[in-house]
């Protein structure tokens, strides 16, 4: 019954991958469901032929806006061995920019974009460093996900739509983390 499962080898990761979001679902509050773009663990840094994307793993949960109690910062992480590269990210969206679809594509050279789809307007004059009120953003879809990025990356850029919201330079194999707007919110 489970031999397909048992004799499929995976490698060290795509358990490590997995493993880390299903982690950072149950962290981010066990609230939502998991979801993965890619089942087959041997694409570990190769980008889908027809799109040039790769294999994401995510978890989503929808919760109230958080109080001021609540500390949480929006981050987006990515480590880099020499020979790959695993990004990892945590970011909370106001429920006004609907749907949030992540995906990580290749776009030009050695650019590898990790792009937020919401179905709602999103504009590059919202101001992220301004506090936002409870009044301003109803509730908030959190992500937290994972993924296995082609190991060479020079540049990331984190966007909103077609929007900017982050860049992060690699600088060799040091740990890469850089903070994300909390949460991201409509103009």
């Amino acid at each position: 019954m489970f031999t397909g499962l048992m004799t499929q080898r995976l490698s060290r990761r795509a358990v490590l991958i997995a493993s880390a979001t299903a982690g950072a679902g149950c962290l981010a509050g066990c609230q939502g469901l998991s979801h993965s773009t890619s089942t087959d663990p041997s694409a570990e840094s190769e980008p889908d032929e027809t799109d040039g994307s790769f294999g994401i793993g995510y978890s989503e949960s929808r919760t109230s806006f958080p109080s001021g109690a609540e500390a949480h910062s929006g981050w987006v992480h990515i480590v880099s061995d020499g020979e790959s590269a695993d990004l990892t990210f945590d970011v909370r969206f106001c429920t006004e920019l609907g749907d949030v679809e992540p995906e990580l594509t290749r776009s030009t050279g050695n650019e590898v974009v990790l792009r937020f789809d919401v179905t709602s307007e999103f504009s590059s004059e919202t101001p992220f460093s301004r506090t936002i009120e409870a009044s301003e953003c109803g509730s908030v879809t959190h992500l937290v996900g994972g993924s296995n990025a082609p190991s060479d990356w020079e540049t990331l850029t984190a966007a909103v739509n077609d929007v900017e919201i982050q860049t992060v330079e690699r600088s060799g194999t040091t740990p890469e983390l850089r903070p994300l707007p909390d949460p991201v919110r409509p103009r």
